[in-house]
């Protein structure tokens, strides 16, 4: 699991060298917030800086696989910026129905994933757990 912290993500280039260590191998990861923005980092893709940030609740997202929008909760300034994404590597798997900024990405590499948003905060009532449940069936468990 790579967790969510503060800060400009390209600011962590150690970080970044072991997540790639971890991207290498075949252990399960599910980035959030930042561990979403050092994941893209780590596999060739590149962050910005938005205008505005995603601050709080009520942010709608929209799941692209689903075709569902969730209401999440956000905080964050950085996103991962589309069109570097390789799609050899990864593909969008959630937008920000706001603005249309990268929420998620799906890895061509199996068992990996990230969100930008925050699926742990529960702005629904639990409309985001399908992402624990997957999260943890890569695991070994009941999902």
């Amino acid at each position: 699991m790579l967790s969510g912290g503060p800060g400009d993500p390209v600011d962590n280039p150690a970080v970044i060298a072991e997540i790639r260590k971890l991207y290498d191998s075949d252990i399960p990861l599910f980035g959030v917030c930042l561990g979403h923005q050092l994941l893209a980092l780590a596999t060739g893709a590149k962050t910005g800086k938005l205008a505005y940030g995603h601050w709080g609740a009520n942010h709608p997202v929209r799941d692209l696989e689903k075709q569902r929008v969730f209401i999440t909760s956000q905080n964050h300034g950085y996103v991962v910026l589309t069109d570097t994404v390789d799609p050899a590597v990864a593909e969008v798997s959630h937008v920000n129905a706001n603005d249309g900024t990268c929420e998620g990405l799906r890895y061509k590499r199996p068992k990996c994933f990230t969100t930008q948003f925050h699926p742990e905060a529960n702005v629904g009532p639990k409309e985001t757990e399908y992402l624990f449940n997957r999260f943890v069936s890569f695991l070994g468990g009941e999902g």
